[in-house]
C-alpha cells in the first residue's frame, strides 16, 4: 500500500466521520451503519451490535479467517459536546490548517478509525494468516455502556480476539498502562429552616463543602501512600467537579448534590477509596447533623467505575507492537480508556494511537497529518505481519 496514495484517501474518509455529530447524548446509528456499508463492499463479515438504549449501536467486524482469534483494532463512535466552546470553524466540519486537521473527534479518535477504515481494503485483499477484526463502540466518553456490551459479547464467544489495540491519541505510542475512571454521586439532605437561625438548621451546602474538604485532604495522603512514579502523575486523584445547592442566601440549604472521582491507578480499586469517604461522613458529619435533625442524611452512588489497564497482563504484546510504530519505551497514561474491561474479558490489550490528548476535548481539537501517517504505517506493517503470520502475540 502506497502511503501517499492512501493518506489523501485517509482524510477523505476523517472529513466524512467528523460529519456524523455523535456526540455521546444523540445517535451514533448513522456512522455505525456508513462504517457498515463500507466493510460489507469489500466482503467482510460485519456484526452490528445494537443496544436497548434507542438510537445506540456497536460494530464488530472480521477480515479474514472467522474461526481463529484475531487483533483487534477499537476505537469509539461517540465525541464530547462542543456546546460553550470557542471554535475557529465549524467543530463538524473538517477544517485543514499547517498541517492539522481541526474538527472534533479528530484526535479522540475518529483519526484512528479513518486509519482503520482505509487500511480495509488492502487487509481483505491479504490472505491474512491471524485475522483482525474491527470493533467501534457508543458512549465511551460517558459510561463506556458500549464496550461492556460488546466485551461481554466476546468473553462469551467461541473464538475471542487474541489480542487488542485501541487507538485512543498517544502520538503513536505504545500504552501498557491507564488509570481507572469511577464517578460518584454525593447527595447531602440538610435541615431547612431561616439563616437568622442556622444554629437550628443543618446546611446541606456548608456539609457538601466540608466532603469536599476531606477529599482534598484524602487527595493529599494518596499523593504520598499510593504511587507509581512510572505515570505522569503517579498516584490515585480524587476530584470534585461540580456541586449544586440551595435555594437562597437566607435559608439553610435543605439538599445539595456534588459529584466526584477517582482516578485509581492500576490494581487499586476506587471503591476502597471511596470507602473512606464514607466512614468520614458516617462517624463524623452524620451524627453532628442528626444531633440537630434527625432526617438529615448523607448518600454516595456509583455512576460509573472502569477498571483501569493493568500492564502484567498485556507486556508481551506491548513488545510485539512496539517496533511497528518505533516506540522504543512503553508508556503508562493518566486518562481512562475501555481498555481495562478488555482486558477483564480475558483479551490483552495496549493503547496506541495518531494525536495527542491534550487537544482532546478541547476547542480546535485536531490531529496532525503527520500522525495519520504514522498510524498508517504502523497498520500497514501489521498487516504485512498477520499476512505472513510472524508476528508472536504470547
Amino acid at each position: 500500500m502506497s502511503l501517499p496514495d492512501t493518506l489523501p484517501r485517509t482524510i477523505g474518509t476523517l472529513r466524512r466521520l467528523v460529519a456524523f455529530d455523535t456526540v455521546s447524548s444523540r445517535s451514533n446509528v448513522a456512522l455505525i451503519d456508513w462504517v457498515a456499508n463500507r466493510l460489507d463492499d469489500l466482503g467482510v463479515h460485519v456484526f452490528v451490535q445494537h443496544s436497548a438504549q434507542p438510537g445506540k449501536a456497536n460494530l464488530f467486524a472480521t477480515i479474514g479467517p472467522q474461526d481463529l482469534p484475531g487483533v483487534m483494532l477499537s476505537g469509539h463512535s461517540d465525541v464530547v459536546p462542543v456546546t460553550g466552546q470557542d471554535w475557529a470553524s465549524d467543530p463538524f466540519e473538517l477544517t485543514e490548517r499547517n498541517g492539522r486537521l481541526y474538527g472534533r473527534g479528530s484526535a479522540d479518535m475518529k483519526g484512528f478509525i479513518a486509519c482503520c477504515l482505509e487500511t480495509a481494503p488492502r487487509l481483505a485483499a491479504a490472505r491474512l494468516r491471524t485475522p483482525v477484526h474491527l470493533a467501534l463502540s457508543y458512549d465511551e466518553e460517558t459510561d463506556m455502556g458500549g464496550m461492556r456490551q460488546l466485551a461481554a459479547h466476546l468473553a462469551a464467544a467461541p473464538v475471542r480476539p487474541s489480542a487488542c489495540v485501541i487507538g485512543e491519541p498517544t502520538m503513536m505510542q505504545v500504552v501498557i498502562a491507564n488509570k481507572g475512571a469511577a464517578i460518584y454521586r454525593c447527595r447531602v439532605r440538610g435541615h431547612s429552616v431561616h439563616s437568622s437561625l442556622r444554629d437550628s438548621g443543618v446546611s446541606a451546602v456548608e456539609i457538601a463543602a466540608e466532603v469536599v474538604a476531606f477529599l482534598n485532604a484524602l487527595q493529599r495522603r494518596l499523593r504520598d501512600t499510593q504511587r507509581h512514579d512510572g505515570f505522569e502523575f503517579p498516584h490515585t486523584s480524587v476530584h470534585a467537579g461540580m456541586i449544586h445547592g440551595g435555594t437562597a442566601h437566607n435559608i439553610t440549604a435543605r439538599d445539595c448534590e456534588l459529584v466526584f472521582e477517582v482516578r485509581a491507578l492500576p490494581g487499586v480499586a476506587a471503591a476502597d477509596v471511596v470507602a473512606r469517604v464514607r466512614e468520614h461522613c458516617t462517624q463524623v458529619l452524620l451524627p453532628q447533623m442528626r444531633a440537630i435533625s434527625p432526617d438529615c442524611d448523607i448518600t454516595i452512588e456509583e455512576i460509573v467505575d472502569t477498571p483501569g489497564l493493568d500492564e502484567r497482563g498485556n507486556l508481551h504484546l506491548a513488545r510485539a507492537m512496539m517496533p511497528l510504530c518505533g516506540c522504543a519505551q512503553p508508556g503508562r497514561v493518566s486518562f481512562g480508556t475501555e481498555a481495562g474491561i478488555l482486558q477483564g474479558a480475558g483479551v490483552p490489550t495496549i493503547v496506541c494511537g495518531p494525536g495527542d490528548i491534550r487537544v482532546a476535548h478541547q476547542p480546535d481539537e485536531h490531529v496532525e497529518i503527520a500522525q495519520l501517517g504514522k498510524c498508517l504505517d504502523f497498520l500497514d506493517r501489521l498487516g504485512a505481519r498477520l499476512e505472513r503470520g510472524d508476528l508472536s502475540l504470547s
